[in-house]
């Protein structure tokens, strides 16, 4: 069987090759590899509504655009923010919205720092009924206003801890994932002891140090929003003018 696997592989790696000289032959390029970085521009936030008739689902899609990088000293104090504002199901955006007020079988949110550039992202998820379309909405702007003004607690940041350098570490247990580190890190002329340092730092992160990484980098008044959904079927998102 092992035998038989290591063939087929020889035999396709082979083939690869073949079909590869044969497609590009002698090709070259005098121009050196250059990644395309997005730098951050800040935009004005928006709020749409989209209908779409005749649809049983809704979706609703939030973010806003702020400017950091990897390197910057406050992207550990925001990795582990991400992971308590949106990511699990114990998350604030998912616990609230799925498991205590019922409006979504799925909700979360991240926030997403390249590794290349430095237009990081904040950005939430939430498949809802159209019905409940004003109930998300409202829910997701509150929670993300509750955490800019008072902060994620002493509590929410030892269990996050724990529960996000274990699932680091259980990432790692698979074959795929070791690859796609050790390709990003060549990519990136990243050590190895870049990620044992990060989840360092993480684990000396304060309370205080997250919460005001936090309210230095995101504003909740930029945070733009997109419905889409048949709203006007289920009545929701109706504004009704007064009389004159």
């Amino acid at each position: 069987m092992v035998t038989t696997f290591r063939t087929r592989r020889r035999i396709e790696r082979w083939w690869r090759r073949r079909r590869t000289a044969a497609l590009l032959g002698g090709w070259n390029t005098s121009k050196a590899f250059k990644p395309l970085i997005t730098p951050f521009k800040k935009v004005a936030p928006i709020n749409e509504k989209i209908e779409t008739p005749d649809k049983a689902n809704a979706q609703f899609l939030a973010g806003t655009r702020f400017q950091l990088s990897q390197n910057d000293p406050d992207y550990p104090a925001m990795v582990l923010a991400s992971y308590m504002f949106g990511e699990p199901i114990t998350s604030r955006i998912s616990d609230r919205i799925r498991n205590r007020e019922g409006l979504s079988y799925g909700a979360n949110a991240r926030i997403t720092v390249p590794a290349e550039g430095d237009a990081a992202l904040l950005s939430g998820t939430v498949s809802l009924n159209p019905a409940v379309g004003p109930k998300v909405e409202a829910s997701f702007v509150d929670e993300l206003k509750k955490v800019y003004d008072s902060g994620f607690t002493a509590a929410e940041v030892t269990a996050a801890k724990k529960a996000y350098l274990d699932s680091r570490m259980v990432g790692r247990s698979t074959d795929a994932a070791l690859l796609a580190l050790m390709a990003s890190h060549e990519q990136l002329d990243r050590p190895y002891k870049w990620d044992s340092d990060l989840e360092a730092k993480i684990q000396a992160l304060t309370v205080e140090q997250i919460n005001a990484a936090f309210r230095k980098h995101i504003d909740p008044n930029a945070l733009s929003i997109v419905k889409a959904g048949d709203f006007k079927t289920a009545g929701a998102y109706v504004t009704t003018k007064s009389s004159q």
